[in-house]
This record gives structure tokens, sequence and C-alpha cells, in this order.
């Protein structure tokens, strides 16, 4: 019996489940990284597709994003501003006055956030990344979130201060004692920053998925235990909610319902243990709880666009370049 069953058992709130602290400021970032970049005038860039969360620094330089989803919206870019977006949205950075649409875009180039570069590009930009699934809010808020040192001075000016801790914590040479560890926590303060920018205009301007605990607490405990057998009526108790509140609360924040997002976590879950440890169909498949490895297959290519060895074999380039799974 887990610590968070225990106290279910025991009839406490869910606030008292995950103790006295905010649900969410509660942020988790595994496996997330940081790099460098740049870029050149014109340039016609864009972020790589997937299912992942962003985090744009600029450092030096002007630039354009132009944004498709939730809504059509551009967002002119100076030195100091930040940008979450998902790398689910659709969307384009160019060089300011525009570049040319005719471009083809192509992504930023990445170097590892441990190599200090000085390549007097016109823009120069720290970029961090983590899988969406890894951030229960990742996924959700992809409005984007854009603070500006104008409009939310003590936000930004943590998140900067942030950014100078991680580039103290790479001069040198060799990876030194908990390293990952130190990248992970200011990783959650930027989170809890941005989280902080949201809700400094008031809660009415703040996303459903901020202002909604009980989601929140949802998302947390899939996050925690994706392959466990979930169900309706024990999700909307952790929520401390009826039945029917949290399905279409979960509905109306998420924009899918709690099984479809499981379903969809439990499929990211196996797909990553495909990519790390050679899993084969009929293993994930199994993992994953289907009945069949073909059910698994078709499950799959609706949620990704792609079989699962399709995806294996164009993820694992990504994946050697990955800084935890470099020699």
């Amino acid at each position: 019996m887990t610590g968070r069953e225990k106290a279910e058992a025991a009839g406490l709130h869910p606030a008292e489940i995950v103790g006295a602290g905010d649900v969410r400021a509660d942020v988790r970032m595994d496996g997330v990284y940081f790099f460098r970049s740049w870029a050149d005038y014109p340039f016609n860039k864009t972020l790589d597709a997937g299912d992942f969360s962003y985090c744009f620094m600029v450092r030096r330089g002007e630039l354009r994003l132009t944004i498709d989803f939730p809504e059509p919206k551009t967002i002119d870019l100076v030195p100091g501003s930040i940008v979450a977006i998902s790398g689910l949205a659709p969307h384009r950075f160019c060089s300011i006055p525009n570049s040319d649409e005719r471009m083809a875009p192509d992504s930023f180039p990445r170097v590892p956030i441990s190599e200090q570069i000085d390549v007097g590009s016109d823009v120069e930009l720290l970029l961090g990344v983590v899988p969406s699934e890894n951030f229960a809010l990742g996924n959700l808020i992809i409005g984007p979130i854009h603070l500006s040192r104008k409009f939310f001075p003590e936000c930004a000016s943590r998140i900067w201060k942030a950014a100078e801790l991680l580039d103290e914590e790479f001069v040198g040479s060799g990876e030194e004692y908990g390293q990952a560890i130190i990248v992970r926590r200011i990783a959650e303060i930027i989170v809890i920053n941005m989280t902080r920018s949201l809700l400094a205009g008031g809660a009415d301007r703040a996303p459903e998925v901020v202002k909604n605990k009980g989601v929140i607490l949802a998302i947390r405990a899939f996050l925690d235990a994706p392959l466990e057998n979930w169900s309706i009526e024990r999700l909307a108790r952790m929520a401390g909610m009826s039945r029917t509140k949290f399905a279409e609360d979960f509905r109306r924040v998420v924009g899918r319902t709690p099984m479809q997002t499981l379903a969809r976590l439990r499929l990211t879950h196996v797909t990553r243990k495909m990519l790390l440890d050679d899993l084969s169909v009929e293993e994930a498949a199994d993992m994953a709880g289907y009945s069949s490895s073909a059910a698994f297959i078709r499950a799959f290519s609706r949620e990704f666009g792609a079989t699962p060895l399709q995806w294996r074999k164009m993820q694992k380039p990504r994946a050697a370049d990955h800084p935890q799974n470099r020699g």
C-alpha cells in the first residue's frame, strides 16, 4: 500500500496527501535538459515538433514568434524575453523584419549547455526541453506563456538568475556529483515562476488547468503510475470531486477524457521503454495493457502517426544526441 493510498484510506483531503504546499507548484522535471543555440538574419526556424515542452530564452537579438494554436498570435521577442511553448503547437520563429516566408523552415542548432559558445551571431538563445509526460502542465498550457521584463519583471528576473546558475554549474570541465539533480531543480524554479506569472493577473485570467487543482492531482497520479489500473471513481475521490464533475472538469481543461489522457500517457511511457530498453512490439503491447500487438499498433499509429517500429527508427538518432545518453 503506497503512502498516497494510506492517506486516502485515512480520509485525508487531497491537499493533505501532497503536503501543505500548493499543488500548482508541485512540479517535476525528470528528463529535462538545456542547450545553447543561435541564428543569423534572415532566418525562418521552428523547434522540433513532438510531445515536448520548451522554454525559449532570448539572450541577444530580436525575433518574431508566430503560433497558430490555440489561437493565431504573433509575439515579438527581445533580449530578456522568455516564452514557453509546446512542440504540439504549430509555430515558426523568424527574424525582424520578417524573413522571406518562401524560405524553408529549419531547426535551431543545438550545443550542449556544458559547452560555452561565442559565435557572434545576430540572435543568441538558451533553450530547455522536457518530455511533456514528465511535466504535468507542459502539454496543457500551450498558450504560449510569454514573460517579458517589462510586464513581469520579478518573475523574469528570477528565471534569468536561474539561467545564470545553469551557466555557473557548467563552468569548468567534467560532470560533478549531483549535477543532474541541480539542473532539474533549476528547471523547476523556472516553471514555478512561469506559473506565478500566469496567476499575476488574477486567477480569472489564468488557464483552467492552473486554477483546477483537482485535475492537476489526477494528472500527477497518472504520471506517478501510468500503468496502474485507474478508474474515474478513484481519480474523482483523489480530486475531491463527484465522478460527474471530475469527468466534466477534466475534459474541459485537458480537451480529452481522463481515460483518453491515460491511454496516451501509457503509450508514451511504453514508447520510451521501447527506445531505451529495446522492447519488442509484443512486450510493449503487453506492458501497455493491450490484448494483442495488432491493437497496440493501431492505437500507437492513431496517436503518433507512425507504427512503433517506424517511430523507433525515427527517434533513435535524437535519443543518441540526448546528454543523458552520451558516453
